[in-house]
């Protein structure tokens, strides 16, 4: 199984916990998405990677398959 993580600060899910800034192992897409992140300060290495949003939480991502609505951002 892939292993996930979400920023404990600003709420980016992503595969490589190395790019979060306060990286926490989540066991799937349900421990996170539907409850909108806690929005602080975007982690800096993650910036140029989001390309995806949950259309329904908010939630940044990193790729589309880590939110249950993704769309396209930018």
């Amino acid at each position: 199984m892939t292993q996930l993580y979400e920023c404990s600060r600003c709420g980016v899910v992503s595969h490589a916990g190395e790019q979060l800034c306060g990286p926490e192992e989540r066991r799937d897409i349900h421990a996170y998405c539907g409850a909108a992140p806690e929005r602080d300060a975007m982690c800096a290495d993650m910036r140029q990677h989001l390309a995806y949003v949950c259309g329904s939480c908010g939630r940044p991502a990193e790729q589309p398959e880590l939110v249950c609505k993704p769309l396209v951002t930018g």
